[in-house]
């Protein structure tokens, strides 16, 4: 429900909007806490600036937005989703970016729960396919060390 919402995502390439609470968000992880804190600030700098050059100011509170370009929109929107439910559910699909989100954003649950389902899968053999979805995340530390321990071959990433 967008209109219930007072932050707004603006996920990849696209700008797709994924809407959240920033309350419930600011309490459930101490970086997106920061996170929302930080574009907060910046809006209400460049809000100031505005107001002392119109010299007149909306009297409605306007959303926040926050551009994430490194995630899908899928994998972000299921993300948040945790975020506000505790609940999610994980697959082939989406594994990588719940893994990369959940240790980004401090989520030591949703970490273990990608890590089982991840060693799962491979027992399973979709190894292969794990490692495809990584190498979409390859800019994030957490799928580095997937990509290196899933090919075996040394670390070369920094």
């Amino acid at each position: 429900m967008p209109e219930m919402c007072d932050v707004t995502f603006l996920v990849g390439r696209r700008h797709v909007p994924i809407y959240g609470v920033k309350a419930i968000l600011a309490t459930r992880s101490r970086c997106l806490y920061q996170l929302i804190l930080h574009h907060q600030r910046k809006a209400e700098a460049e809000s100031s600036n505005k107001k002392s050059k119109k010299g007149n100011r909306s009297p409605l509170p306007q959303k926040l937005m926050i551009d994430v370009q490194d995630y899908s929109v899928e994998d972000f929107r299921k993300f948040i989703t945790f975020v506000h439910s505790g609940k999610v559910k994980i697959d082939i699909n989406n594994v990588i970016g719940l893994l990369c989100a959940s240790v980004e954003y401090g989520f030591p649950d949703l970490q273990t729960a990608c890590t089982k389902f991840i060693q799962r899968s491979q027992d399973h053999g979709e190894g292969k396919h794990i490692l495809d979805s990584a190498w979409n995340y390859q800019h994030k530390r957490v799928s580095q060390k997937l990509i290196c321990k899933l090919t075996s071959q040394p670390k070369v990433f920094n």
